[in-house]
């Protein structure tokens, strides 16, 4: 599934919610709320969730490049080619 920018920065801010919840919480608190065995468990998998989201929202500030070569494409079929 892909997920727009907006998406990805919701997510990211839940993520950031929870961790800070994880971080202020008890123990048993942790664990009855997100379900885990322990606070250190459910902390790393947060962490990891928030390093992915942020990886997933960088790629939207890098230049697009699909790794085609549309010169030497147009040339071969014949086409003109224009360069800036």
């Amino acid at each position: 599934m892909i997920m727009t920018r907006y998406e990805i920065e919701r997510e990211l801010d839940k993520l950031y919610k929870d961790l800070e919840i994880a971080h202020n919480a008890d123990e048993l608190t942790v664990c009855k709320l997100f379900n885990a065995d322990s606070k250190k468990e459910i902390v790393k998998v947060i962490a990891d969730e928030i390093d992915t989201y942020e990886d997933l929202l960088k790629e939207f500030d890098m230049p697009y490049d699909d790794g085609m070569d549309y010169i030497n494409l147009q040339l071969s079929q014949g086409m003109a080619v224009t360069r800036w």
